[in-house]
């Protein structure tokens, strides 16, 4: 979703910005071939700070991204922003256009119809799949105005220029598509604080995808609720359990995989109720869940399916950056990494 009329020379640097719910992610890249990724960081947000797509308080939000970024020490202002898949609008639209109209009428006449909102609420952005003949078929993505203002307000108090402002899960297709090339129909499933995403790819390009609202703050849910402690210790714990706590902390990651397992096997179901010529043979997993150290076996065991934790970081090239910087981050930093060389490739 381009917002700004104008486009930086390609050899720009960029900053990917990730602003999640649970932490705002930020990616430096460099152009090269491949491109290079020279800072990565996060810092933790508020709980409740952004919810579903809506900013609480964008001074506080602006005031995490601006410390991360000093504390990375990004000079470059050249932004690309995501906002979350809960905050707008994706659909695959076939559109067949008579002579009288041209493509963009043709197009934003007909989005009409699938967006529940005056187009003049709405920023609209739009990618031509194929064309045959007189039929069209299309990528149509939407966000309301006042939510796409408040994501520029928080960019620019930072000093950054929000140059692209695109979807997670669009974000994370790219990647997916960059790094694997995948050529089988794929399901792709990130695994994040406050929602789980999961979308259906076939023929190199979006056909669906369904938002659960479940994701891997349910693990401290869990632990708060059995140790009867604030949602801070929790998270706390997640990461230090002695032995006396230990079992509960599994329990909780148990019911987290479990529950998670089953949302993806309806997913899927429901993927090949409406897409019957859509059957996943592959599947790709990244944010916080995919980094529980036994998930991806797991779902390889119960889907029957390839499981293929997605390593962003390979195919790029990495500037002083430690191992354990990229352990940590290699399931988390998917969708920063992505806005971050979205234009260098």
């Amino acid at each position: 979703m381009k917002l700004l009329p104008f486009k930086w020379k390609r050899r720009s640097k960029y900053v990917g910005v990730d602003l999640g719910t649970h932490a705002i992610k930020v990616v430096e890249a460099h152009p090269g071939n491949p491109p290079q990724i020279k800072n990565i960081g996060q810092v933790r947000l508020p709980v409740g700070q952004i919810s579903g797509g809506v900013y609480k308080n964008i001074n506080i939000i602006s005031e995490k991204l601006q410390y991360l970024l000093k504390n990375l020490k990004i000079k470059n202002r050249k932004a690309v922003v995501s906002i979350s898949s809960y905050a707008a609008i994706i659909k695959r639209i076939t559109i067949n256009l008579t002579e009288d109209k041209d493509i963009e009428t043709a197009i934003y006449e007909e989005v009409e119809a699938h967006i529940p909102f005056d187009l003049e609420d709405v920023y609209l952005d739009y990618q031509i799949i194929s064309q045959i003949d007189h039929e069209i078929d299309t990528i149509v993505v939407a966000a309301k105005r006042e939510l796409i203002d408040n994501v520029i307000e928080i960019i620019s108090q930072t000093n950054l220029i929000p140059v692209v402002i695109d979807v997670d899960i669009l974000a994370i297709i790219n990647l997916v598509e960059y790094l694997y090339k995948p050529t089988t129909t794929s399901i792709i499933i990130d695994l994040g604080a406050s929602k789980t995403s999961i979308i259906l790819w076939d023929e190199g390009n979006y056909v669906g995808h369904r938002d659960i609202s479940y994701g891997t703050a349910q693990i401290n849910n869990y632990i708060k609720e059995i140790k009867n402690i604030n949602y801070e210790e929790a998270e706390r714990l997640k990461f230090l359990a002695d032995k006396e706590d230990l079992k509960y902390v599994q329990e909780a990651f148990k019911k987290y995989i479990d529950d998670i397992y089953q949302n993806i096997k309806d997913t899927t179901l429901y993927f090949e109720s409406i897409f019957g010529n859509c059957r996943a043979e592959t599947f790709y997993i990244c944010g916080g869940g995919s980094q529980i150290p036994f998930i991806e076996k797991f779902l390889e065991n119960q889907l029957k399916k390839e499981v293929i934790k997605i390593n962003p970081f390979q195919g790029l090239k990495i500037s002083k950056l430690e191992d354990k910087s990229l352990d940590f981050f290699s399931g988390i930093s998917c969708t920063a990494i992505s806005l971050a060389i979205r234009e260098l490739i």
